[in-house]
């Protein structure tokens, strides 16, 4: 087994535009808060634990050491592959890798070699307290990627009975599916396919920024609140006098 000492840094940047939810009235952010139901109040950080449903509704609290490994930025290679060998359904997110002090080295000497001989590294890890496989490939100038992947165990089997069916196609049918087919295909190039909706919500945002407003600060909003709230009695009380 050979071990190198890295980081990881994600490859790919979300293509998500984010939108967060606001109050239609003044224009704030919606607050999430960690609420008991059964308290009647919000819970600070330090009084949440994990903890695991039962079949039968009953929790257990799973304590924070017993969740899963400490990360220990070290990838633990286990064994080398031919890259069509592993199914890409099992890839989950992509990571360059850049050696820690000291691994420099080993760091430079996989990576010529996984180009070398044109296989992949099998390899497990802990990520964010999470045991892992990974598929770690060379990648010019002699930089290495890594790609964690799902367990075989998370593939959803049930989804392989959809294609039984017993629809009929033709001898005639199947030859034109492969003539267009043929005429269709040609090489890859991921420039071909831009996000087109990603850059039409960011037209589309682009051209409100004018109308965009800040959000009322929180403080300013609250005695604004605390006032309404007086006036208001005031006015019930007005409106409904104590009797003599």
């Amino acid at each position: 087994m050979v071990s190198i000492a890295v980081q990881l840094f994600k490859a790919m940047e979300d293509e998500k535009v984010e939108l967060h939810l606001l109050h239609k009235v003044c224009g704030s952010r919606i607050q999430y808060r960690k609420h008991c139901p059964v308290c009647h109040m919000d819970v600070d950080a330090s009084e949440v634990v994990r903890g695991a449903e039962l079949p039968d509704g009953r929790y257990v609290v799973v304590e924070s050491e017993a969740a899963g490994p400490a990360p220990d930025h070290t990838i633990a290679i286990v064994s080398f592959h031919d890259l069509p060998e592993i199914d890409p359904v099992l890839y989950r997110q992509a990571y360059w890798v850049k050696p820690l002090a000291g691994a420099e080295k080993a760091y430079r000497l996989l990576a010529e070699t996984l180009q070398d001989t044109h296989l992949v590294a099998l390899a497990t890890m802990a990520l964010r307290q999470k045991f892992s496989l990974a598929v770690v490939r060379s990648m010019e100038p002699h930089v290495l990627m890594l790609h964690s992947l799902y367990f075989p165990e998370s593939l959803r089997e049930g989804g392989r009975d959809f294609g039984q069916n017993q629809a009929a196609i033709s001898d005639k049918e199947r030859d034109m599916a492969k003539m267009l087919v043929m005429q269709m295909q040609e090489p890859f190039v991921a420039a071909n396919y831009p996000n087109e909706a990603r850059r039409e919500l960011l037209e589309r945002i682009q051209a409100a920024s004018p109308q965009g407003v800040h959000a009322p600060d929180e403080a300013v909003t609250g005695e604004v609140l605390s006032l309404m709230e007086q006036l208001r009695a005031s006015v019930e009380q007005t409106a409904h006098p104590r009797q003599a």
